[in-house]
């Protein structure tokens, strides 16, 4: 049998949890409202790759957020496309302008010497 203490002890068990909880989100809340997309991705710029920089070499690589966006397709444009999509998205990525190919022990690897914002390798058609 359940005593009448025992029930009170987990009303007010509940009640605390549910107090705590309501603090909690409401703390949450409060604080600003930002772009976390954005957040940690710099400007296109190059950057020394520690990895692959030994003594002798050091191995700059092209690093950094550019633009990108995505709307609705237009009416006239799903109608032409082979397999229609609601988002279309337009993107540019942090590629190198200028590399050269050096050997870093065995392995050839590509030092970049200036970055700029420009069509994505995954999206140019061969």
């Amino acid at each position: 049998m359940v005593s009448a203490v025992t029930t009170m002890g987990c009303m007010k068990s509940a009640a605390v949890t549910l107090l705590l909880l309501s603090f909690l989100l409401n703390v949450a809340d409060s604080y600003p409202k930002f772009d976390s997309s954005r957040m940690g991705c710099g400007k296109c710029s190059l950057v020394l790759n520690d990895f692959l920089s030994k003594d002798h070499a050091q191995i700059y690589q092209c690093k950094g957020c550019c633009f990108s966006r995505a709307y609705p397709t237009p009416q006239m444009k799903m109608q032409t496309m082979s397999v229609p999509k609601n988002i279309t998205s337009e993107a540019s990525c942090c590629v190198a302008k200028h590399s050269y190919e050096m050997m870093q022990g065995t392995i050839p690897v590509r030092n970049h010497t200036e970055c700029h914002c420009s069509t994505c390798y995954y999206h140019k058609l061969i």
